[in-house]
């Protein structure tokens, strides 16, 4: 009897050394892993407690009789009958009618294996009762959904970037991504029909008032398109009406391939403001951009701070290994905001930045390019001179070189690219493999930059997610970019970040401004601006074109780029332990000798209004709002709009929603062209032009001081935007 104790109490040990593991591991784990710990008993990760059944049943076998190897062998059928819950003690009855203590240890056993399978059970049946109450939760709660359309890890890293909405995915979702979706705490949608969930959801926004936000990123742009020009038909299906009333409840967000962009322009004209076009290489240009402006790693070596312009003898050249998605639009975006000037005879004029483009296939033979960038410089030579305003110069000067990394005269043509000498300004953009494969080229590009002896050559790496390898390329000057986390797919930047609030900012208060100046400086009630934004955030995605949006954007991602020219910055509120420029002593640097004029003596939520007349005399003021109309200028050419030729700015006429009549002005965006597409001194004869035409004041038809309000404004809106302004480092 001392054996069977001893072999009892060692099984009985055993026992509890797996409950303690079970106990310690289910309270230490992530909701992930222990969701897998409990249901991984068929794996094995329990089998302590039917391994611990052999010993203590044999010893029972062999004291009713049984020899050795019989007795080891029935107890591994007694082991095998235990996983399918088969309990039997007829064959060990005798010694637990004579032992307590092996009784107790067989029960305990038992009841080992019944909690082990029970917990298996309750996490299968609380999976379902927990998708059960969040669908209930779906139908009945207020709050406000978020649905995204589409399987995989970037859609999963949506909704978990959403912790305001009850989050959904939709789609055919297989049994992995449910198991992962519900260890996230993610509800999700089983359909092999999501244009029939489109409907229920535009129902709910439609009928219940059900506000919900939409993310639409299945990975197949047939399948994107169907579902947005679903949702368009169920919309158009609820009467005008009821289309217009969606406006605010529903707002889709979709994903797309630029070189599918006109498609989805036109989707979002006929949507009633609910779809809008989410372009993930922009995001990354725009981050890009935000983060690192050129003027960034310039200082009064290569910049007169007193004048925002570059100096005498500074080149700036930029080199783009691949020019595939990902590079040309940062070519396009950086070309739209990484505009200079320099100063000749006294004049501002531009200043160029070379852009060097490297590909292995002619990169310059793109549909796109040649739709939108390469229109101005295709047609700019047939333009009568006598028969435009001054045309505006070109943005950029590029040139391609189709030749890989592999090539023997790569690393040739590349050291040409650069400038030597310490006013030159060099940057390369790497994007044209993998992750790993960017990395690596640009650790051999920063051991080129050693041996060429080229110290100002600052290098940007695209990584779509983050790597351990990027540590060795820290403190030399390399940055990464692209990381689709960070910058792409999070519902913070899906629905507009920071620069697209300020944006969006802008566009309304500009609107209650023009009641102040229109009314003679009479300022607004409460109520008329509040009706005012109102309207504004409407027409903002109902009236406005994507291209005026992106305008409005790209004003304000040139802000950082505008502040470092005349040696300031901005980070956000509490980022740094800098001190912040009030808003007088950022106008003592920006505005000084050319305040503007806020003779009004009206705010506007919290902003002074300016009182604009035509004294633009010489400044940094003014040399700050010539830049803004270079850039603007560089933006419109990028997106393929020409100037509009004399006869049309003054003749060309458009029909406006209440059937009357007006001037266009030569702004027609549907046929690309504007009438304020011209030098700053062509804007002068322009409203010379336009107000000799409408008997009205030159003060009223111009259009320059559009170019100043950006830098006039610009405390107040990085304040509003959640940035302080600090002097550049």
């Amino acid at each position: 009897m001392t054996a069977v104790n001893a072999v009892t109490a060692i099984c009985c040990i055993l026992l509890t050394a797996e409950v303690l593991y079970v106990v310690v591991n289910v309270a230490v784990k992530r909701r992930a892993e222990r969701i897998a710990f409990i249901r991984g008993f068929k794996q094995g990760k329990f089998a302590v407690i039917y391994l611990t059944a052999i010993p203590l049943f044999c010893v029972g076998h062999m004291y009713a009789g049984s020899e050795f190897l019989k007795a080891l062998f029935d107890s591994v059928s007694v082991a095998v009958d235990l996983v399918v819950l088969k309990y039997s003690t007829a064959t060990v009855g005798l010694l637990m009618d004579a032992n307590p203590f092996f009784a107790g240890t067989v029960y305990y056993c038992f009841f080992l294996v019944a909690v082990n399978v029970l917990l298996f059970a309750i996490s299968l049946t609380g999976q379902r009762l927990w998708l059960i109450f969040r669908s209930l939760r779906l139908t009945f709660s207020p709050k406000e959904r978020l649905y995204v359309f589409g399987t995989g890890e970037n859609n999963e890293a949506i909704c978990l970037s959403d912790g305001e909405r009850l989050r959904s995915v939709v789609g055919d979702i297989s049994r992995e991504e449910a198991e992962r979706l519900y260890c996230d705490k993610v509800n999700y949608i089983r359909t092999h029909d999501p244009e029939r969930q489109a409907e229920k959801i535009v129902a709910a926004a439609a009928h219940r008032g059900k506000h919900s936000v939409v993310v639409v990123n299945t990975g197949d742009e047939e399948s994107n398109i169907a579902l947005c020009r679903a949702f368009v038909r169920f919309a158009d299906a609820l009467g005008e009406d009821g289309g217009e009333g969606l406006f605010g409840v529903l707002r889709v967000y979709v994903f797309g391939d630029p070189q599918y962009e006109t498609t989805y322009y036109d989707i979002m004209e006929r949507s009633h403001g609910c779809i809008r076009y989410v372009n993930k290489y922009q995001k990354i240009a725009v981050d890009l951009i935000e983060r690192y402006p050129f003027t960034r790693f310039m200082n009064e070596e290569h910049i007169d701070y007193a004048s925002a312009c570059v100096r005498d003898g500074v080149d700036i050249n930029v080199a783009m290994i691949g020019f595939g998605k990902t590079n040309r639009q940062i070519f396009l975006t950086s070309v739209a905001n990484n505009q200079f000037i320099t100063e000749r005879d006294g004049r501002p004029e531009a200043k160029k930045v070379h852009y060097h483009i490297f590909d292995k296939n002619p990169a310059e033979n793109n549909k796109n390019l040649n739709h939108s960038y390469y229109r101005y410089k295709q047609e700019r030579a047939d333009y009568d001179p006598d028969a435009y305003l001054p045309l505006p110069a070109l943005p950029a000067d590029e040139s391609y070189h189709m030749l890989d990394v592999n090539d023997t005269h790569f690393y040739n043509t590349l050291r040409a690219a650069f400038s030597s000498g310490p006013k030159a300004v060099n940057f390369a953009v790497i994007a044209f493999g993998t992750d790993l494969e960017n990395i690596d080229f640009a650790q051999k590009l920063l051991d080129k930059r050693a041996e060429w002896e080229i110290e100002n050559l600052v290098v940007f790496v695209k990584t779509r997610k983050s790597h351990k390898d990027l540590g060795i390329l820290n403190g030399r000057g390399c940055y990464a970019i692209g990381n689709e986390r960070e910058c792409v797919y999070n519902i913070r930047d899906i629905m507009g970040d920071s620069i697209f609030r300020m944006a969006r900012l802008r566009n309304a208060i500009y609107d209650v401004e023009y009641l102040v100046t229109s009314s003679g400086g009479e300022a607004p009630t409460d109520e008329t601006v509040r009706k005012s934004k109102a309207a504004s955030d409407k027409s903002w995605y109902t009236v406005r074109s994507q291209l005026e949006r992106e305008s409005s954007l790209y004003c304000c991602l040139s802000l950082r780029s505008k502040l470092n020219l005349i040696g300031l910055d901005c980070v956000p509120k509490g980022a740094s332990g800098k001190r912040a420029l009030s808003e007088e002593e950022y106008l003592a640097v920006y505005a000084r000798g050319d305040m503007p004029d806020f003779s009004y003596n009206v705010e506007v939520d919290g902003k002074k209004v300016v009182r604009y007349g035509l004294d633009f005399k010489p400044s940094l003021r003014t040399a700050l709002a010539i830049h803004e109309h270079q850039r603007w200028n560089a933006f419109m050419i990028s997106k393929g709009i020409v100037p509009a030729d004399k006869e049309r700015i003054l003749s060309e006429t458009a029909v406006r929603a209440d059937g009357s009549v007006r001037h266009t002005n030569g702004r027609n965006y549907a046929l690309r062209r504007h009438g304020n597409l011209t030098t700053f001194e062509g804007l002068e004869e322009f409203r010379r032009m336009i107000a000799e035409r409408d008997g009205k004041s030159e003060e009223e038809t111009d259009v320059i001081k559009y170019d100043y309000q950006l830098m006039d404004d610009a405390w107040w809106l990085l304040d509003k935007g959640g940035c302080i302004i600090v002097e550049k480092e």
